[in-house]
């Protein structure tokens, strides 16, 4: 691995992501669900999500039925871009929120900011296959400029239905991230001719510690697995009281240990 590759991997002490087995990724494959709105706001921000979503797919031409490697490229990187706004302006509003009040934050501010990295991570990770042309990287400059606004207000209004809208969007990359490794999965398809058979990138090996002969559709499982569990975080982030302890803490210190035991005995997630 190229020395370079390794130290953009290595979130060893710092943002520790999860190092998912094969049996949790299989786990979350055979138990994907869609959150129901109970409330007033959790249907505004279901209705807002996915009337984007449709859009979006609508305007791209996107088709579900066996899509292109070209196509699927490009969703990635707009995906991930999108994906990695939301959790550090909330750690950043509630790191603002922990000085003025001069109170601790019980642990929100960690997870968000190992939301946010993770999210990025994956956009480095998929820009090792999928390369960004002019038109994309002012697309997402054009994103950021109107998605972030928005969420800033909405945050300062009302941070429970920012973490619904995020976990309703991760619901989307969970079903994207699941139909992309079906069709990665299925002979005969475009993305089996062009991904069945593609080695993992070293940053993805590094990340999630994966076995040095991975391919990419281990990299694709792995990314499926994170949205899952920042669906299930912003998803709870909304039922909670904001002065409430984030029930996370303990996870990021088995995460660190894990991942620690895992470079220390020199082995890999399997």
């Amino acid at each position: 691995m190229a020395d370079n590759e390794f130290a953009a991997s290595d979130h060893l002490g710092r943002q520790q992501n999860h190092i998912w087995t094969k049996e949790e990724i299989d786990d979350k494959l055979n138990n994907l669900y869609r959150h129901q709105p109970q409330t007033f706001s959790d249907h505004v921000m279901n209705n807002l999500m996915y009337t984007m979503y449709h859009t979006f797919n609508f305007l791209t031409g996107y088709k579900h039925h066996n899509p292109t490697v070209s196509s699927i490229e490009w969703r990635l990187i707009m995906l991930e871009s999108v994906a990695g706004v939301p959790g550090f302006l909330a750690a950043g509003f509630r790191h603002f929120r922990s000085l003025r009040s001069l109170q601790r934050d019980h642990g929100w501010i960690t997870t968000l900011l190992e939301e946010a990295e993770n999210e990025r991570m994956h956009l480095l990770v998929c820009l090792k296959i999928a390369k960004a042309g002019v038109f994309t990287k002012l697309l997402v400059v054009g994103l950021q400029m109107t998605m972030t606004p928005f969420l800033m207000v909405l945050y300062a209004v009302h941070p429970q239905s920012v973490h619904r809208f995020v976990g309703y969007l991760e619901e989307t990359a969970c079903h994207t991230y699941k139909s992309i490794i079906e069709h990665v999965e299925t002979p005969g398809t475009h993305l089996h001719t062009g991904w069945a058979h593609l080695p993992a990138p070293d940053v993805a090996i590094g990340y999630w510690k994966l076995p040095q002969d991975a391919k990419w559709v281990d990299s694709l499982r792995c990314m499926f697995a994170d949205e899952c569990n920042h669906r299930d975080v912003n998803h709870t982030f909304a039922i909670m009281n904001p002065d409430d302890p984030s029930p996370f803490a303990a996870k990021h210190r088995d995460d660190a240990m894990k991942a620690f035991y895992l470079e220390e005995k020199k082995l890999r997630a399997w």
